[in-house]
């Protein structure tokens, strides 16, 4: 739910101006959501945590080495690039010691923050194949679950290009994450 509301509260936001003498202004003018999005962002990434622990199904005897390896992908690097787009998106709202917020600054964190979410998407999108394909003969309702995986996956490949769509179109692919966790989540009742 936590990653739902920070992608709904990204959504909000509109893209950032390509004028950069218009970036303060568009900071100024989206700060409460940006706040927002920020502090939802680092709790989600706690959150998930224990979802990949779970994930992993470390508590059955038979250990799928895909779902490790997602497991892993998902540990080494899902959540340390998540928290650098909490970082940078971070120091684009709240004030570092009085360092100033050049524009040349801002488009750096700008870019950052983009490139790190096309490599979330694209990891995301590899990490949820593999554990939909470990899923696929290990619950009743695997068959299911791969085929979601799969879309989710495409999904995630699509929003990983997130300046070549629509924001509604992104917003419906990262969507595709939270949904897909809820989704095998309740699988595994």
């Amino acid at each position: 739910m936590l990653f739902l509301s920070y992608y709904l509260t990204m959504y909000l936001v509109p893209p950032p101006p390509n004028e950069t003498n218009l970036l303060h202004k568009w900071i100024f003018d989206w700060k409460l959501y940006l706040q927002i999005a920020d502090e939802i962002l680092i709790f989600a990434v706690l959150a998930l945590i224990p979802v990949i622990y779970i994930l992993g199904n470390p508590w059955k005897k038979e250990k799928s080495t895909t779902a490790l390896f997602a497991s892993g992908l998902f540990f080494l690097l899902v959540v340390p690039m998540f928290v650098l787009v909490d970082l940078l998106i971070g120091r684009l709202v709240y004030p570092v010691n009085s360092y100033p917020l050049s524009e040349d600054t801002i488009v750096f964190l700008l870019s950052m923050q983009v490139g790190t979410m096309h490599m979330i998407s694209l990891v995301l999108a590899l990490a949820i194949l593999l554990y939909s394909v470990s899923y696929r003969n290990k619950n009743k309702n695997g068959s299911l679950i791969l085929v979601f995986g799969v879309l989710t996956f495409g999904f995630q490949m699509i929003s990983s290009y997130s300046w070549l769509i629509s924001p509604e179109v992104l917003l419906f692919c990262q969507l595709s994450f939270p949904i897909w966790i809820l989704f095998v989540g309740i699988s595994f009742l």
